[in-house]
């Protein structure tokens, strides 16, 4: 009876669109859903993107945005460089200047700590507006930055973008710190 009992449970199961495991040495059976199965998995991928700020560093962190009006600086690019932290800024219509900044650390880690809060390590690596709602004018942006663990991300999009407010966070910090460099007021 027991047998039967236990083939018509893996019937059902099967029914259902489930898989299981049994473990053989195990006194009970364990019963593993694909639901489970699943969430197990973004368990494990969840647990390779989180950053632990005190650990980890940002070698590298770049973002552009580009709109309808010319901007003084287009692109902020913060990386450590010979052993120096360096902010590099291109403009819409001017060459690209670098700047070698005595607190690069601390915006490292301030751009860090927005990259694990907004969790940007998942951003996608497109984002883009079906082609029945483009607009004739409008936005695009990259971001990219790489861990000192060896992690990376790398995102762009065209009037669209991820949700959560990271990339924001992100922008303001970037390039406020870009314009005071160059003398120029932020808005």
């Amino acid at each position: 009876m027991k047998i039967f009992k236990i083939t018509i449970l893996v019937i059902v199961l099967a029914m259902l669109g489930s898989t299981f495991t049994v473990d053989a040495k195990a006194k009970k059976r364990r019963i593993t859903t694909k639901k489970e199965k699943t969430m197990q998995k973004k368990d494990k991928t969840a647990q390779k993107k989180t950053i632990n700020v005190n650990t980890c560093g940002l070698d590298m962190v770049e973002y552009e945005h580009s709109g309808m009006r010319l901007e003084v600086v287009s692109k902020v690019r913060v990386e450590r460089k010979n052993g120096k932290v360096t902010l590099i800024t291109q403009g819409s219509r001017s060459d690209e200047k670098e700047f070698v900044i005595d607190d690069g650390e601390q915006l490292l880690r301030e751009a860090l700590t927005i990259i694990e809060q907004e969790k940007m390590l998942d951003y996608g690596v497109s984002y883009e507006l079906p082609p029945n709602m483009q607009p004739l004018d409008g936005y695009m942006w990259s971001f990219s930055a790489k861990l000192s663990d060896g992690r990376s991300v790398s995102s762009r999009g065209h009037n669209a973008g991820p949700e959560g407010e990271g990339l924001g966070k992100i922008h303001i910090l970037l390039f406020k710190r870009a314009y005071k460099l160059l003398g120029v007021e932020f808005f």
